[in-house]
């Protein structure tokens, strides 16, 4: 590893550095890279310079830091890519590329109708509905926040059921409703205490906030949901129109 330019600031130049071995996979995913302490003689910087530059390859979900004896500083494999406008959803698109993917439900319960929430289930503010807390694992690592509300009148009895599965697959054969249509707005943002305890990451560890609302085919709303989803575990891909030959 070389510093070959002071144009960029130091830690961008070392980052650079270790995504190249990366890229050319001189650095191969599983490897563990040198101690901070091995890279502050190696390079000639402060440690903090180091941890910055380890921050940012952190942040594009090249390395992970593990704790323990046995932790350190590895090489992941490169995150897996999922279409944001695909009706089923993300998680369901790991399960196809043949990863573990699970959910633990954290709340569930019956609240008044926030305005936010309220406008965008077109409902009268303090109207009954589900809110349902949920963290999604893939691989057993964290990677999902999901607080989602439903309609009371819509689905009735919803928290009665398991609501460890896909949401999607529990309302159309419950209730015969299936979205047909949703509207998502990505919104980046930094990670709330809890939001770091839960997924285990930091605080400068950036997170992509998903507001999600669906439509039936009457063209009712269904379902008002914000995600937290951390941004090194999966990359989003966005595909508009039809593909040639498609």
């Amino acid at each position: 590893m070389n510093l070959q330019s002071r144009r960029s600031p130091t830690y961008l130049v070392i980052a650079d550095g270790i995504r190249g071995q990366i890229d050319s996979r001189g650095l191969a995913p599983g490897d563990r890279l040198p101690t901070e302490r091995e890279l502050v003689e190696e390079f000639g910087v402060a440690r903090m310079t180091v941890r910055h530059a380890l921050d940012v390859l952190q942040m594009e979900g090249l390395i992970e830091r593990r704790r323990g004896r046995t932790g350190g500083t590895f090489v992941r494999s490169a995150p897996p890519v999922v279409e944001l406008t695909r009706m089923e959803g993300v998680l369901p698109q790991l399960r196809q590329l043949g990863m573990t993917v699970g959910c633990e439900v954290h709340r569930a319960m019956t609240v008044p109708a926030e305005n936010s929430v309220a406008e965008a289930l077109r409902i009268d503010p303090g109207a009954p509905v589900f809110r349902i807390v949920r963290v999604h694992s893939v691989e057993g690592t964290p990677m999902v926040i999901e607080k989602t509300h439903f309609p009371e009148e819509r689905v009735p009895g919803l928290l009665d059921a398991d609501l460890s599965g896909h949401m999607y697959e529990l309302l159309g054969s419950r209730w015969n409703l299936r979205p047909v249509h949703k509207a998502e707005t990505i919104i980046p943002g930094v990670a709330s205490a809890w939001e770091q305890e839960v997924l285990g990451i930091t605080g400068n560890q950036p997170l992509l906030r998903i507001c999600r609302n669906t439509t039936t085919g009457d063209g009712v709303p269904l379902e008002h949901a914000v995600g937290v989803l951390r941004s090194d575990v999966a990359r989003i891909r966005v595909v508009t129109g039809v593909p040639v030959g498609g």
